[in-house]
């Protein structure tokens, strides 16, 4: 073959597979926003966190009221401790994306029109991971203003550090969107991925904060929920927004490839 030849032939390879992930991508958008799961699924996180940001919000300033303390209260705290029962509203979200296709038998279409297995998990990702952000932020930025009047005094109405922590929750929600897509690869079934998901996020850190053991402590830290708490918080301490940042990753990546294994290893 000439030199020619390949240097057409490569690039001809290479714009194809462009090409069919693109249409994967855009297939995965219609699919999500063609099921009212998507829609309620949004609808109940925003309407989750409307009522528990407010409530948290006056039950801290409350309890700062009756203790006499004078201490401003980040008017996006409230939301972050809120972020702890409403996400898993919005991880259902991504669940359904791919645990859905599994229950239906449609997944055996999906794989037709994208054999690839890589692609196709890939393209779910793609898709729900910048709507699980711009939801998650949106979701902080609702949890903020309707707690702010709530907060009376206490209000620490500086947009300096609530600005940082409302995106830093959108791209917790948008990273535990993905690992949501990990574990439903991996479990193939609504209830497997959502108890795993569950017993991950807050099962397992409720269990290890009875503990008085110093060593269950530091696990503690390296749990993804309680990483996102300090990466929604901005936390120094014990590693600082990069750090929790990076804990969050790894515990994706792990998801992801787990995923990806069972996926290349069994048929649907």
């Amino acid at each position: 073959m000439s030199s020619a030849t390949m240097n057409t032939t490569a690039p001809s390879t290479a714009s194809h597979g462009r090409g069919k992930t693109i249409g994967a991508i855009a297939s995965e958008w219609t699919k999500l926003w063609s099921v009212k799961a998507t829609w309620w699924c949004l609808a109940g996180s925003f309407a989750l966190m409307a009522v528990f940001a407010p409530a948290l919000g006056t039950s801290i300033a409350n309890s700062y009221r009756s203790d006499g303390d004078n201490t401003d209260i980040p008017i996006a705290h409230p939301p972050v401790l809120a972020v702890n029962m409403v996400q898993f509203a919005v991880i259902a979200l991504a669940m359904l994306a791919i645990t859905a296709e599994y229950s239906t038998g449609s997944i055996r279409s999906t794989l037709q029109c994208v054999p690839l297995r890589g692609r196709m998990l890939f393209s779910k990702i793609a898709v729900i991971a910048p709507v699980m952000f711009v939801a998650g932020t949106l979701i902080a930025a609702v949890g903020t203003a309707t707690t702010t009047p709530l907060l009376f005094e206490y209000a620490d109405t500086n947009l300096g550090k609530a600005v940082p922590t409302i995106l830093a929750t959108g791209v917790y929600i948008a990273l535990m969107g993905i690992f949501a897509i990990g574990v439903g690869a991996a479990m193939r079934s609504a209830v497997g991925t959502l108890t795993t998901v569950f017993m991950v996020l807050a099962g397992l850190p409720g269990a290890l904060a009875l503990s008085s053991s110093d060593f269950t402590k530091k696990i503690l830290d390296y749990l993804p929920s309680i990483a996102g708490q300090h990466l929604m918080d901005g936390d120094a301490e014990p590693y600082g927004r990069m750090g929790a940042l990076l804990v969050i990753l790894v515990w994706t990546a792990a998801a992801v490839v787990a995923g990806y294994v069972v996926l290349h290893k069994r048929d649907a």
